[in-house]
């Protein structure tokens, strides 16, 4: 219990610290200006560390995911669980997802792709998390498991990229990396309609590929 307090002592000084910042003042990295960062950081891998998965508490799974989803900008929190605590980062991405907790299931979604998770476990979470409501966490997923050479990833790929959305430009992109990440046979036929389409970033990012200038 005593690291559940700490947990809670911690984050709870976060919240108070996020209550008083103005909102016309956040940018996108508003939170990573928390000062106090390291000690919640180690009250989280302390409590993930010390705690038996069955007595694991709903309010410290509720701490842990609201610190991860406002450390999207220093994207430290889940990294630290892959590298410590890949069981607990497991749980957490389940329940992320389940609740549909945005910006923590896409941050623990990459991290399950650089876990030392048995694999197959692994690959059945990033499918359900592929299928998220959220484009951008249905993205991430998707290139995680192309990085994982997951025999679905042409399937949700294509399924991205015919799938009507206003961030369909940035969907295209995550599509055509992932089809060349597996050297899908499909990725000429979709790279040529990117070449020319009217949407600026997809076109360059298709004629950026095609001159070999996109990292794997």
């Amino acid at each position: 219990m005593i690291a559940e307090a700490r947990l809670q002592e911690e984050v709870d000084r976060f919240r108070q610290w996020a209550d008083q910042y103005p909102l016309d003042k956040r940018s996108d990295w508003w939170a990573e200006e928390y000062p106090a960062w390291a000690q919640i950081d180690a009250a989280v891998l302390d409590y993930a560390l010390e705690t038996p998965p069955t007595s694991w508490t709903p309010e410290a799974i509720n701490d842990v995911l609201y610190a991860v989803a406002r450390d999207d900008e220093r994207l430290a929190l889940a990294s630290l669980l892959c590298q410590r605590a890949p069981a607990f980062l497991y749980r957490l991405a389940e329940v992320a997802l389940d609740r549909g907790e945005r910006d923590a299931t896409w941050q623990l979604a990459v991290q399950l792709g650089k876990s030392t998770l048995p694999p197959a476990g692994t690959e059945k979470l990033l499918l359900r998390i592929a299928s998220d409501a959220d484009e951008y966490v249905r993205r991430h997923a998707l290139m995680v498991l192309a990085r994982l050479g997951s025999a679905a990833t042409e399937e949700i790929a294509l399924a991205a990229w015919h799938q009507p959305h206003e961030n369909q430009q940035w969907a295209r992109m995550a599509a055509l990396w992932s089809l060349h990440r597996i050297q899908s046979p499909r990725l000429e036929e979709l790279l040529a309609q990117a070449e020319i389409d009217a949407r600026p970033y997809l076109s360059d990012f298709a004629k950026r590929m095609r001159r070999g200038e996109i990292d794997e």
